[in-house]
């Protein structure tokens, strides 16, 4: 809200500083041009945010509702009601009458507070606090009745909201406790000797309205600000992100230039040695073992290569029933599929994509294989594919150990694996190729009952 405003002055000349001004009908635009004209600044903001400029919402409605700035909206909000000087004026007379009543209403509304485990909660943090608010509470009713409605008026109203807000009210309460205000009000004038009762209950709901929009007003800054903070704070990971990949793709090339071609010459001279020993040599079963290090190695290097060097998908029309299908007959060869129990579902059908082949059959073989060696011996792995509203769906379910939320919420990070031989780069590369061709991937998991994973492609018809 702004808080380095001009303070403007509404009192008519000669008349004393202990009556209130004229209610001020100078229209929104008129003062929106005035401040134009003179150079005056709307966007410096409070509790120390740089500016209150919003955020433009793409609707013409929101649009013009953001371009009132919050004094202006204060005065439309006066109109709306029709708030005029005479209820200002009923208002003043009321505040000497009400004054007697005001502390108990206070003690009231917070007995009231404190009965309500939701938001006694909110209560809880120390009596010098719940003191605190009890004045802030005490000295707004005081004001209600000060009939000064003006711009310094609208400043501590929006106070009085940021208020709720640190002391984390949900919105649904206050507007719950103002009404206990009103009704405990509303009461009281009703027991006193004075002319006119229900004319200045009338300006009293009048003023009581205008206050419930400000304070809205002030949940609506915080919410906005609260998004821009998750804007700036996704903006920090997304550089954070590309920065570290940059990084990665230097050490992935320098990786490719250092490891892979002397691990392809190791690899061509164990074979060597290897072809030169009987078959029950002693060193056979060794030659084996270093053949398959040196294998998971390269598979590495690729891994690291593809995740750090993406390439955009060389999309054609493809039937992901026949590249699935593919996959799992090159798959039947791995020794950990061997242990495990593999059905799959709708083969039988046609389902065309455009996409990129050979990526989506790396999607479907780390898939695979995650649900594999997450089984046990013996254990089930279950993938399905079907037409989903104008996607095509591929589900992959297992039996295995499942994961804990903890873990869950990391599968999607590079280099972030529970697995002792993993590199961390099989579901994020999963990730970026799916999102590559405009889909989008999910993970669930039940520790102890399996995991879930499921990806959409759009459809071609």
């Amino acid at each position: 809200m702004p808080s380095n405003r001009r303070k403007t002055t509404s009192e008519p000349p000669g008349q004393g500083p202990t009556h209130p001004p004229r209610f001020d009908e100078t229209t929104a635009a008129a003062r929106a041009e005035s401040r134009r004209r003179s150079g005056e600044s709307c966007n410096a903001g409070s509790r120390g945010r740089p500016e209150y400029k919003r955020r433009r919402y793409r609707t013409p409605r929101l649009e013009a509702y953001n371009a009132v700035m919050p004094v202006e909206l204060f005065e439309n909000m006066k109109t709306v009601v029709g708030f005029s000087q005479a209820d200002a004026d009923a208002l003043r007379d009321l505040a000497g009458p009400i004054s007697p009543f005001l502390g108990p209403i206070t003690d009231q509304f917070y007995e009231n507070l404190r009965r309500d485990p939701r938001t006694s909660a909110i209560l809880e943090s120390g009596e010098q606090q719940l003191e605190s608010l009890r004045g802030t509470l005490l000295t707004w009713l005081e004001e209600l009745f000060c009939g000064r409605y003006d711009e310094a008026f609208f400043e501590r109203c929006c106070n009085i909201g940021r208020t709720h807000v640190r002391v984390n009210l949900p919105p649904p309460y206050m507007f719950t406790a103002m009404n206990l205000i009103r009704l405990a009000l509303v009461e009281r004038i009703n027991q006193l000797d004075i002319p006119d009762p229900h004319r200045k209950i009338a300006a009293l709901h009048k003023i009581l309205d205008l206050e419930l929009a400000i304070m809205n007003e002030t949940y609506r800054e915080d919410l906005i600000e609260h998004m821009k903070e998750i804007e700036r704070a996704q903006y920090r990971q997304q550089l954070s992100e590309s920065e570290h990949l940059a990084t990665v793709g230097q050490l992935a090339a320098s990786l490719a230039h250092e490891i892979k071609n002397p691990l392809a010459g190791i690899s061509g001279a164990i074979q060597v040695l290897g072809a030169g020993l009987d078959a029950d040599h002693p060193h056979k079963e060794i030659i084996t073992e270093v053949l398959h290090q040196i294998d998971r190695l390269d598979m590495a290097v690729k891994d690291l290569l593809i995740y750090a060097r993406p390439k955009p998908p060389e999309r054609k029309r493809i039937d992901l029933s026949n590249t699935l299908n593919r996959t799992l007959i090159l798959l039947q060869e791995e020794p950990v599929f061997r242990n495990v129990h593999v059905v799959c579902e709708g083969l039988e059908e046609s389902h065309v994509v455009e996409a990129d082949e050979a990526q989506i059959q790396q999607v479907f073989t780390n898939l695979m294989l995650n649900a594999a060696h997450a089984c046990k011996q013996g254990g089930h792995v279950r993938c399905t594919i079907e037409h989903a509203n104008s996607s095509i769906r591929v589900t992959t379910e297992d039996d295995g150990a499942g994961m804990e939320q903890s873990v869950l919420a990391r599968v999607f990070e590079p280099f972030y694996t529970t697995k002792a031989r993993g590199t961390g780069l099989g579901l994020p590369i999963c990730k970026r190729i799916v999102e590559a061709h405009d889909g989008r991937i999910d993970i669930r998991s039940t520790p102890g009952e399996g995991t879930f994973v499921t990806f959409d492609i759009p459809e071609q018809k």
